[in-house]
């Protein structure tokens, strides 16, 4: 017993014996005040330390088990720390890094082997006690009891298979990436010791499967890293038996100048994906020597590194980077490796830095001229760069790293990537799409009049949206903080945030459908209103801020220096304005209307 508790107890017993049998009334009547009076002082004194133990010692969670936030979409980058900290909160554990340590070390403590399948056979008995107890163990089972766990759930008997769903997504919750990389934040931001350590006992029990969680792990390894924390936790794990725990020490130190020399030697390790994370953190090092393992590996990376992978490529090749279809068949992933290695043979010896900087701004305008079917990017002189031709009716356009650009062939029923060339490097089929829309991630936001939706690379949608009411679109933008911005065919601008409720609608007049809402960081919105030969900017309130004159204006977008780019209808025409509302930058067409004007 605690000392608060045993002081506590005692006091109470002081006030309450008077009432015990073996007590006179006469005799409570005498000692009953000073019995008040010593009872509630050591009360009082049991209260203190009782504050003083909580502090002293933090209590265990709520719950050892992650709760089910009835999610409807898969995590995100946006909606990621957000998911997280709602299932620190449901824990328990927001105001404590003590608990936050000891939730995670208790996610370490895992049966053996042999436990775990005792529990899941004793799942088919008839003792409920006994069932209860094999629940009990299989929660706590780890990564490891998934596979198990998985294969009881195929089970005929519906009680088992149930019972084996109910651990495995408790199994999952408890090491989400949301969750996992909210309690890990908490222990960087307190510098809580013991935190390294943590998070890699969780990477000895990762299976082929988890790079999410793999991902998670790696990046607050290396915020605990840089704060000056757990370096000889994993200057050892360099050298440990679990694959994983290798991979994740590689992968964190691999990047730094001080360890990359020590990273070296495992780009020969016997397990492919060590080899490939060292070769990526040495890569991001600016280490050439871990490039060609990189590219070796690209075809069987998980599909998270091998975004993050290829943007690396693409930004570091710049206009010499290959037409290289992405397919998600291991052959045709294969083949866009094997592009790349060439690539690199090739262009590598003349190659400066291969570490990633900020995106680099190419002074280049990329157009859209719709009625001849044409994309193109001008120079700095409005000379072309590149121009693509038969293009089916492009209501949305985006350019990209590499001399891509990312367009919503509205006529052509599809969403695509295109090179400069116009080869069609990746494409996902969609009825009329008006908004395509680049994610981190290698993901794509992408609108239809009755559709929003975010899909993966594999074409895999993993995020939707409810139209608010069932409203027809007709512009569409994904916001950073996971909400969107819409214009409806009722001419309503609504903005949504994260749980996709409406925080925003006022009325607007807008006549022409497909693109993008242009919406400012602080809220404001561009409105370009056709019929009225007018572009207003409205704060979120929706009431005006400024206005642009512009003769049928279809477009209106904020550009990195402040100014704005719109286009007319009209004119055939593009135009710059600046803070002032003067025109520093136009260019007209003779042939077609220019729809989109896209500085970068």
């Amino acid at each position: 017993m605690a000392v608060h508790q045993w002081v506590g107890w005692n006091s109470m017993q002081i006030l309450i014996q008077p009432w015990q049998a073996r007590w006179p009334m006469e005799n409570y009547r005498h000692s009953f005040w000073p019995r008040l009076v010593i009872g509630l002082a050591l009360f009082g004194i049991s209260t203190w330390t009782g504050k003083a133990w909580f502090h002293a010692a933090p209590p265990e969670p709520k719950s050892l088990r992650a709760p089910d936030l009835g999610s409807p979409w898969q995590s995100s980058p946006s909606n990621l720390d957000v998911e997280g900290d709602q299932l620190v909160a449901a824990l328990g554990l927001s105001q404590n890094p003590k608990s936050v340590l000891f939730y995670l070390q208790n996610l370490n403590t895992v049966p053996s082997d042999e436990k775990l399948a005792a529990a899941i056979s004793d799942f088919e008995s008839d003792d409920f006690p006994v069932r209860q107890e094999a629940e009990k163990i299989l929660h706590s089972g780890g990564l490891p009891g998934l596979a198990l766990l998985e294969k009881a759930a195929k089970s005929e008997d519906l009680e088992v298979a149930r019972r084996a769903n109910d651990c495995a997504a408790t199994i999952r919750r408890s090491r989400s990436p949301a969750l996992i990389g909210a309690l890990a934040r908490m222990l960087v931001r307190e510098k809580e010791a013991g935190g390294v350590e943590a998070l890699m006992g969780l990477g000895g029990q990762l299976g082929v499967d988890e790079s999410p969680l793999f991902d998670a792990l790696a990046k607050h390894l290396a915020n605990f890293y840089a704060e000056g924390m757990g370096e000889s936790v994993l200057a050892g794990a360099l050298a440990d038996k679990a694959a994983h725990r290798r991979a994740l020490a590689a992968a964190t130190l691999g990047a730094t100048p001080e360890w990359a020399d020590r990273v070296l030697p495992i780009l020969d390790d016997n397990n492919s994906r060590t080899r490939l994370y060292a070769a990526w953190a040495l890569v991001r090092g600016g280490r050439r020597e871990g490039m060609p393992k990189l590219l070796e590996g690209l075809a069987d990376a998980p599909p998270v590194l091998r975004e993050e992978v290829v943007e690396h490529l693409y930004q570091v090749a710049g206009d010499s980077a290959p037409d290289a279809p992405w397919g998600p068949s291991p052959e045709e992933r294969q083949a866009f490796g094997a592009t790349w290695l060439g690539w690199w043979a090739e262009a590598g010896p003349g190659l400066g830095s291969i570490t990633l900087g900020p995106r680099p701004f190419l002074d280049r305008t990329l157009l859209v001229y719709l009625d001849a079917g044409e994309v193109a990017a001008l120079d700095s002189n409005d000379k072309d760069v590149w121009r693509i031709r038969k293009v089916d009716f492009p209501l949305d356009a985006e350019p990209l790293q590499g001399n891509r650009v990312l367009l919503a062939e509205n006529q052509g029923g599809r969403v695509c990537i295109r090179s400069h060339t116009g080869r069609i490097l990746w494409q996902y089929a969609v009825e009329s799409p008006i908004v395509a829309q680049a994610l981190p991630g290698g993901k794509t936001f992408i609108a239809t009049r009755s559709d929003l939706f975010v899909i993966d690379r594999l074409g895999n949608r993993v995020r939707e949206w409810k139209r608010p009411r069932g409203e027809v679109i007709m512009r569409a933008s994904a916001l950073p903080d996971g909400g969107l911005a819409l214009i409806n065919m009722r001419q309503r601008f609504m903005r949504l945030d994260a749980a996709g409720e409406v925080v925003e609608s006022f009325p607007v007049m807008v006549s022409t459908t497909g693109g993008r809402v242009d919406v400012a960081p602080d809220g404001r919105v561009l409105i370009p209103m056709m019929h009225q030969d007018l572009v207003l900017e409205m704060d979120g309130a929706g009431q005006e801020v400024r206005r642009f004159r512009v003769a049928e204006p279809i477009i209106a977008q904020r550009l990195a220096n402040g100014h704005v780019m719109i286009t007319s209808m009209s004119e055939q025409k593009a135009m710059e304005y600046d803070a002032a509302g003067r025109v520093v930058w136009e260019y007209q067409s003779r042939t077609s209307r220019v729809t989109r004007a896209i500085r970068h």
